[in-house]
């Protein structure tokens, strides 16, 4: 796949996003600013318990209100649960029973105007019986904690075990071993644009949802079973969105209320959250507490590693069986260690159940795993850099997790990355600056995933050849501000030989678009470019047919570049593109038309756990430097270079953009950003009390492009837009610990942590 036979047209070349003109100039229409002709305003009524049984409802006096043209509970639906993994599926689309957390949905209006709208809501009598709540993980799992699901029997919503090799044994041959705890935080997206739909019906019945999603067709299918409706009842356009990163990849309980409301009223219906709900109730960053015990050699040689895993599920099932799942999978890749064992808990509490939210829990272990190589290298008086290269993998590698790893520039990524930053020199240097590393691996090219009635991982495109040789690309894959459309009509371009102009993208709108899964786990250039690879030379031959007959020559020896198909090595003999489209509507009556569909043949589903492979994977090392202030606790990041590898750059321009951009998230996350919950409410549900990294505070970034060439990936490519996020709170705390000498365990690393990290370092010292 990865040989092009010479030099590439439009793939390595920095093309600007295809709606980057209308985005800049205002032009682009997001959901929110779509108006339908007769449309009602949606808003939904909350709970404001943690926990609490519902006894009654009353909407009498909202009903009678002036304006308000449906008021709907949970009586007006079919009760059916919903969640992106059907088998755990335990929320409702609105609440009858019980309240689980603060946020829960119970009732919703739709109105004339959003004011009469919140108006309703506050005439809506709900008496409630409230329960006692459990907060914390751990205090979920004693005995006498108050269970969510009484029929459950316990708050253990998953448990997950996994071993490879033999842990017992390792950990005998170990000649040291360490063994810690780490946190992370909850921390949320933060999307600009916030949750919303709009939802209508036809005269036939049939069901029109415009929504921020992304994965179309998994939501048309996660709707169908809720609402319910069968697949043709159902059409789901998305426009562009405002920001996801993971955030809209499942369906959220506004989308069925919407149709619910839309369905009684007789009209379409708008539901917008209010910046508040999205802090409230969005699919944040699962919290998780990670145990790590990892034995090594006394030459360096990682022999054994153990991990807990205590994931904060909060009130639902979404995607915390998943993510949890697959963290297991993560710790075989970066390393050769033989022998790993692995339990996961996710535990029920009453907070805000959790989602998706770039990198798939991998920031979290990853944050420990890489804090724990940089402890096991100052234990053997090794340079972590020298202990990283000693134990890590190398293309052609199997994990123990049974994952074949195609390319992996992982080696060049720790070398380059360390030389640019002058590593040798810098580290454990006098003075309150410090240098740390970390590294990591990610699915490149999506996950094989085995949950419901779906075990692949594939995408579809299909294309049409106009009269004057343009193309109109279809495709299934979600553009969600990454740039996804733009790499697509590259590919395509580069395969057919035509200039990047001349390609019209037509995204995830599930009447026109061939299916996709959806745009998650660094899939889309990956698995969707594929797809696109494969409708272009559809394409592609039809042309050579053509040009064959027209030219006397055999369609082996041609080629088409540069808008024209032509003998190889006599380019004089040749005819245009768009002469032969013509020739094609015109004098043959024939459609030029191509389909497109990738299917990887490589990954293998793991059916205990729902988590499966990938085609290929992505590794990066990531150097920071810091500037600790001893007196405040202040750290202040001053450069972070990221190698990353990621098979083929295709769109340079768009690859540092992603680079930059999840760093951002990274370093955020890291120092800043931290969802306060107090007894499951969320006191910082603003932007100015939830701090993010701002451009004031962006250090100096340097991306490293290793261009490993994936044997499978589209040109060579894999995918990049989550890599740069992960090793970001490892590499920052190795630096800190190198500038003063403490370690913070926990994320985010305020000043107050470092500060009394410091007390007690000085207390020790003066003992």
């Amino acid at each position: 796949m990865a040989d092009h036979g010479g030099e590439f047209s439009a793939v390595g070349k920095s093309f600007p996003r295809l709606e980057g003109f209308e985005k800049v100039t205002g032009a682009t229409r997001f959901l929110t600013d779509l108006e339908l002709p007769g449309m009602l305003y949606g808003k939904v009524l909350r709970s404001s318990f943690p926990h609490a049984r519902i006894i009654s409802i009353d909407t009498k006096r909202a009903e009678e209100l002036s304006g308000v043209k449906a008021v709907i509970t949970a009586a007006d639906t079919p009760k059916i649960p919903f969640c992106i993994i059907p088998r755990v599926a335990n929320k409702l689309p609105l609440e009858d029973k019980k309240v689980r957390y603060i946020g829960d949905e119970i009732a919703a209006v739709a109105a004339e105007t959003e004011e009469i709208a919140s108006e309703a809501l506050g005439l809506i009598e709900v008496v409630y019986e409230e329960l006692p709540a459990v907060f914390e993980p751990e205090d979920a799992l004693k005995p006498d904690a108050p269970l969510l699901y009484e029929e459950k029997g316990t708050n253990i919503a998953e448990h997950f075990h996994k071993e490879y090799g033999n842990v017992e044994k390792g950990f005998q041959e170990a000649d040291h071993i360490l063994d810690d705890r780490f946190e992370t935080s909850p921390v949320t997206p933060c999307c600009m644009e916030p949750r919303s739909c709009i939802a209508s019906f036809d005269g036939s019945g049939r069901l029109t949802l415009i929504a921020n999603t992304q994965a179309p067709f998994s939501l048309r299918q996660e709707l169908s079973k809720v609402i319910p409706l069968p697949i043709k009842k159902i059409r789901i356009i998305k426009l562009p969105i405002g920001g996801a990163f993971g955030s809209r990849l499942g369906m959220d309980s506004i989308d069925p209320i919407c149709a619910f409301l839309s369905r009684k009223s007789g009209r379409p219906v708008k539901i917008v959250n209010t910046r508040e709900e999205e802090f409230v109730t969005s699919r944040y960053r699962y919290r998780m507490a990670i145990h790590l015990k990892t034995g090594v050699k006394k030459d360096g040689t990682l022999v054994a590693r153990e991990a807990k895993v205590i994931t904060d599920n909060g009130a639902h099932n979404y995607q915390g069986y998943t993510i949890t799942a697959g963290l297991c999978q993560k710790l075989t890749f970066v390393y050769k260690i033989p022998n790993i064992k692995f339990d996961g808990y996710v535990v029920y509490t009453n907070n805000v159940y959790g989602g998706a939210f770039r990198g798939y829990g991998n920031p979290q272990i990853t944050f420990a795993a890489e804090s724990h190589i940089d402890m096991i290298a100052e234990k053997l008086g090794m340079d972590v850099l020298d202990l990283s290269l000693q134990n890590i993998v190398e293309p052609g590698y199997e994990t123990i997790s049974n994952c074949q790893i195609t390319s992996c520039g992982l080696r060049e990524c720790l070398i380059r990355a360390a030389d640019a930053t002058g590593w040798r020199q810098k580290r454990r240097r006098p003075g309150r600056r410090g240098i740390g590393m970390a590294s990591m691996q990610h699915a490149g090219g999506g996950i094989k995933i085995f949950f419901g009635n779906i075990n692949c991982n594939y995408s579809s495109a299909a294309m049409k050849m106009n009269e004057d040789g343009s193309v109109n690309l279809m495709t299934g894959s979600s553009d969600i501000g990454q740039g996804s459309d733009t790499v697509l009509a590259q590919i395509a371009a580069e395969e057919l030989g035509i200039r990047f102009e001349d390609i019209r993208v037509t995204t995830a709108d599930t009447d026109l678009t061939p299916m996709c899964l959806g745009t998650y786990g660094d899939r889309v250039t990956f698995v969707g470019g594929r797809a696109v690879q494969s409708a272009a030379r559809d394409v592609k031959k039809q042309l050579l047919d053509l040009a064959s007959e027209i030219l006397e020559a055999n369609i082996d020896d041609l080629e088409s570049r540069e808008g024209r198909v032509f003998v190889k090595g006599s380019p004089e003999k040749g005819i245009s593109i768009p002469e032969l489209a013509e020739f094609s509507y015109f004098k043959k009556g024939r459609p030029i038309l191509g389909r497109g569909i990738y299917d990887d043949p490589i990954s293998k589903p793991d059916y205990g756990t729902g988590y499966g492979t990938s085609p290929a994977y992505s590794f990066a090392s990531q150097v920071a430097e810091v500037e600790v202030d001893v007196e405040t606790g202040k750290v202040k990041v001053l450069r972070i270079t990221s190698a990353q590898d990621l098979g083929k750059a295709l769109n340079p321009m768009a690859v540092r953009g992603q680079i930059e951009g999840a760093m951002a998230q990274g370093i955020g996350s890291t120092l800043f950003e931290r969802l306060d919950w107090v007894k499951g409410r969320t006191l910082n549900s603003n932007f100015l009390d939830y701090r993010m990294l701002t451009a004031l505070d962006m250090p100096a970034v340097e991306p490293i492009f290793i261009e490993s060439i994936d044997p499978n990936g589209p040109f060579g490519a894999k995918g990049v837009g989550e890599p740069a996020l992960v090793p970001t709170a490892a590499a920052i705390a190795n630096a800190i610990y190198d500038a003063v000498g403490v370690r913070i365990k926990s994320l985010p690393i305020t000043p107050d942590k470092i500060l009394a990290a410091l007390e007690e370092k000085n207390s020790i010292y003066k003992r």
